[in-house]
């Protein structure tokens, strides 16, 4: 299998986040060393050996399944920091992984934090698009949810826009069925079978008009490609400040600032799963 590592990074890796950056690149090139020494011994020398080798970081083994789909497993790191249109350096990492003949798309942002088996439990769904759970890094915090609201036409151009999925499905594979509509969600952690690229033409990502995430959802919900995120799957996001925003910060912070969110989404208030949090 071939994976690309995309990093559309506007300037480098946060200070808070390089360390881990590095520990994680250190696990996927173990994961690539077993892969190779599996294809060399074959499947039943290596699952001899595999009884004395370490685990990997943090645990985030393989499985017999997840080594007979992985094969060989190559690795391209494309690195687009220094983009001042984050958007625009998505649409050249897509291009560059289908020149070098990707099956899969990893990106994630530069102020982002995971554990390491974040990409394999992605994986293992074996779908088109799927995404981790995150949340937005300024007050008022929210998930990175949303339903895709068609806006009545003028004329005959049909624009979008997008409702926050606040009451959003725990520890699941969420699809367009459990949030009522369209899902769109950005792309902050997510992962991409490159045929989907296929199937919905240029441009993905780069779009002048909205969040280059939402635009690569809408696109591929108006060419029919399925998108999920797992919410169990959960990463954090680094504030302004020294903080990282996850699901358990953002509760802490509805619980606190409950008229802030009453007041900004009061639509929302009655089918919020936070409001007696």
């Amino acid at each position: 299998m071939k994976l690309a590592i995309g990093m559309p990074w506007y300037d480098g890796p946060d200070v808070k986040t390089f360390a881990f950056y590095q520990d994680f690149f250190m696990y996927l090139g173990q994961l690539r060393e077993r892969t190779i020494i599996r294809e060399h011994l074959g499947k039943e020398e290596f699952a001899k050996v595999a009884e004395s080798l370490p685990s990997l970081q943090a645990g985030a083994d393989p499985t017999e399944e997840d080594y007979d789909r992985l094969g060989k497993l190559d690795i391209a790191l494309l690195d687009y920091s220094g983009f001042s249109l984050v958007g625009k350096a998505r649409e050249e990492i897509v291009e560059k992984a289908l020149e070098w003949g990707a099956d899969y798309l990893f990106m994630w942002d530069a102020d982002m934090r995971f554990d390491y088996d974040v990409f394999l439990r992605l994986w293992r769904h074996n779908v088109p698009i799927v995404s981790a759970l995150a949340f937005t890094s300024r007050e008022p915090f929210h998930p990175v949810i949303m339903k895709i609201v068609e806006n009545p036409s003028i004329g005959n151009n049909v624009t979008h826009s997008s409702t926050i999925v606040h009451d959003y499905p725990k520890d699941q594979l969420v699809t367009n069925k459990d949030i009522g509509g369209a899902i769109a969600y950005g792309a902050s952690v997510i992962l991409i079978n490159m045929n989907a690229f296929k199937q919905v033409p240029q441009p993905w990502f780069f779009s002048t008009g909205t969040g280059e995430d939402f635009h690569f959802c809408l696109r591929c919900h108006m060419h029919g490609v399925p998108r999920h995120i797992d919410t169990s799957v959960k990463v954090s996001h680094k504030r302004w400040d020294t903080d990282f925003v996850d699901e358990q910060y953002y509760e802490e912070h509805v619980k606190n600032n409950r008229s802030m969110y009453d007041k900004r989404w009061p639509n929302s208030v009655e089918s919020f799963d936070l409001k007696n949090a």
